[in-house]
């Protein structure tokens, strides 16, 4: 049988960033909702209930610009393929990536991503999401599909999510229509 390890009731850091800047010797309280229900300066040593932390505490960071399907193509986009390699053409290698991406992938490299970001101090994402069709491009039989991969990925490691849906309603400046390889960009309600 294992046992789950049981969550601190206090934390206790020698140094800690609050509102108004440092502050010395700081206990913060965790109540019954996870959050924090107290926060104490110039507490000068650890009560027994605390677990005591080594460093200085900051607040959780926010990514407040991802497209979590992108990581998956790090590293691809960094080389030049010829003389004429621009955005447009990075722009067509995005696209060649999307085109493959199922729901139960983007629900794992989001996961990757976000249990990169939270290992890095963040503690929320802002998702810039862009894939509501399926793989050939049409609609998916419950609209929600892609939005809920990513919402998953983001409750399997535990990291706040907030959801900025994305669409592409033309092909660029002066082009109407959708490019083929931009239609599971396109959002149907």
């Amino acid at each position: 049988m294992t046992l789950e390890p049981v969550p601190p009731k206090a934390l206790w850091t020698p140094l800690a960033w609050l509102p108004h800047g440092w502050q010395r010797h700081v206990l913060l309280t965790i109540g019954q909702d996870d959050c924090w229900a107290d926060v104490e300066t110039n507490v000068l040593t650890p009560p027994p209930e605390a677990v005591p932390l080594a460093g200085a505490l900051l607040p959780g960071l926010v990514n407040a610009h991802s497209h979590a399907f992108q990581r998956a193509f790090a590293g691809l986009a960094e080389t030049t393929t010829g003389e004429q390699d621009d955005f447009w053409s990075w722009r067509s290698r995005m696209y060649h990536l999307a085109a493959r991406i199922t729901p139960e992938l983007l629900r794992a490299i989001a996961a990757q991503l976000y249990l990169e970001l939270l290992r890095g101090g963040y503690t929320q994402v802002c998702e810039f999401h862009y894939l509501h069709r399926d793989v050939s491009s049409e609609p998916y039989p419950e609209p929600l599909t892609m939005l809920e991969a990513l919402i998953h990925a983001a409750e399997d490691v535990g990291i706040g999510l907030t959801l900025l849906p994305t669409v592409y309603e033309r092909a660029g400046f002066g082009q109407p229509d959708l490019l083929p390889e931009q239609r599971r960009f396109f959002c149907h309600t």
